[in-house]
């Protein structure tokens, strides 16, 4: 008989693996359609590389969760975390060259969240966090440690 935190931990990586694949697919058509090694000089191919590569992993990240729990929790906030600080440079890059109405690194910090596929990310971050809590992991554990006495 499933209990209610079983299914819930499905839900979560139900949500989890549908944002990682639509993330790799928007990573694929983004290298398509912008080229898979397009700038100016070589920090711009760089950082285009890594605007379509690091979301193109997410998947990656995904399946690794069924190996490791730990090992796809930590590649899955990587590529979340490595594609915020990607679109922070591109951002902070373009206001330095004078295509920014403002000149407040803040601003231009949070202008990371008004991306769709950074919370698409986000999504699949929390949904691996989320069904790797609820589904008891660490009290499992806790239950099969041996217990000691202390004097």
């Amino acid at each position: 008989m499933r209990n209610a935190k079983s299914e819930f931990a499905f839900l979560f990586l139900t949500i989890a693996g549908i944002a990682s694949l639509a993330m790799s697919a928007f990573g694929l058509f983004a290298a398509a359609w912008g080229g898979a090694w397009a700038g100016s000089d070589v920090g711009d191919k760089v950082l285009h590389l890594l605007f379509w590569l690091l979301p193109t992993l997410s998947t990656v990240a995904f399946v690794g969760y069924f190996v490791s729990k730990r090992a796809g929790q930590i590649g899955s906030w990587a590529i979340t975390v490595g594609s915020m600080i990607d679109i922070f440079i591109v951002n902070l890059n373009s206001c330095l060259a004078g295509n920014c109405t403002t000149k407040n690194p803040i601003k231009i910090a949070l202008g990371v969240f008004l991306l769709p596929h950074i919370w698409i990310l986000l999504a699949s971050s929390l949904g691996l966090q989320l069904a790797k809590s609820t589904s008891g992991g660490s009290a499992i554990r806790s239950e099969q440690e041996p217990t000691t006495l202390v004097n």
